[in-house]
């Protein structure tokens, strides 16, 4: 069962948002810095969205998305890091919910297995920002694999079952080693993608591939929801990524891009209500105290998968498989 789908997990997270939410609206101007676009540096930006609280832009060069003004890049290490009360909150919600190990799954129809494994299927892999090792689980069936996670709440977790290592990848000295890296949900929250994906280059093996599951600001929710959209609720997304931008970040860092994918619609016919009728107490998938909220949400989620609508560009998330080339651009 999708954790969506329990009434006790979705009440519980929809009062952590609230607090959210509230920490959001208290951050001082001056702990917010504006920033020149942290893929490609240019300063010419439109104005995209505000979550109720903090500003979203867009960059006119590359399309990225982008938290400006934002925190400084300390004060967001320091958070992930375990300074951040209320994200250490959320890590320990999600540990109280989560389900047994998952089984060995089918390679070719697992979503978070497939993208790669069609490419390759054996070798190294290092899992970037591996919280408490769920894709660990799942890949560890078909690779060698290898976590980083700078949070030791979900370090703690997943190195019961894995080396995790826990410094930032800049700081650690792995050398050109892995086959595959991965980044799952990471890449939305790191105040210098291109840095990230730098050090990423140099771990990886000359073919190496790198995996990115990210959200997508081409989304069909995105352009529905705008500032309500999950993917800019609060103050932790930073960089919202769409397949132009993360083209020229691949062009930038030295990988060229195999493949994109979207995947999840995330509109529901329930949502859609409350966020037209009731749009102070919307919150994008999270609207728990409507009656028989998680079972709509089910049924719904069971419509989506027998409909199989053609996303094209506009899923929720952005899905990219990237391989290392030693190209770079200026």
């Amino acid at each position: 069962m999708r954790l969506n789908h329990i009434k006790e997990y979705n009440r519980e997270i929809r009062a952590w948002l609230l607090k959210v939410f509230s920490l959001a609206a208290t951050i001082p101007n001056d702990q917010l810095v504006r920033k020149a676009c942290p893929v490609c540096n240019s300063s010419e930006s439109v104005f995209f969205a505000n979550n109720d609280h903090l500003n979203y832009e867009q960059c006119s060069q590359c399309g990225l998305v982008y938290m400006n003004p934002s925190p400084s890049a300390d004060v967001v290490a320091k958070g992930f890091q375990g300074e951040d009360a209320l994200l250490m909150e959320y890590f320990s919600l999600i540990n109280k919910y989560k389900t047994d190990l998952p089984l060995k799954p089918d390679p070719y129809n697992d979503d978070k297995i497939n993208d790669i494994y069609s490419i390759k299927p054996s070798g190294r892999l290092l899992d970037v920002g591996c919280s408490v090792g769920d894709f660990l689980h799942k890949a560890k069936y078909f690779y060698a694999v290898e976590g980083v996670e700078v949070n030791p709440q979900t370090a703690a977790i997943a190195e019961q079952y894995f080396k995790v290592h826990k410094k930032s990848l800049g700081e650690l000295s792995l050398g050109p080693v892995y086959d595959i890296v991965t980044l799952h949900q990471i890449l939305y929250g790191v105040p210098d993608p291109a840095g990230l994906l730098r050090d990423i280059h140099g771990v990886l093996k000359e073919d190496g591939l790198l995996y990115i599951n990210t959200p997508n600001a081409d989304s069909y929710a995105m352009a529905l929801y705008r500032g309500k959209t999950n993917h800019l609720y609060g103050y932790t997304t930073l960089n919202v990524f769409n397949e132009r931008s993360l083209t020229v970040l691949a062009r930038l860092t030295g990988f060229e891009i195999l493949s994109f994918r979207t995947e999840w619609l995330d509109i529901y016919l329930t949502d859609l209500a409350e966020f037209y009728d009731h749009p102070d107490h919307f919150i994008h998938k999270r609207n728990c105290h409507l009656p028989n909220y998680e079972e709509k949400i089910r049924q719904e989620d069971e419509f989506h998968q027998l409909l199989k609508p053609d996303l094209g560009k506009r899923g929720n998330y952005l899905v990219a498989i990237l391989q290392k080339n030693n190209v770079f651009s200026a």
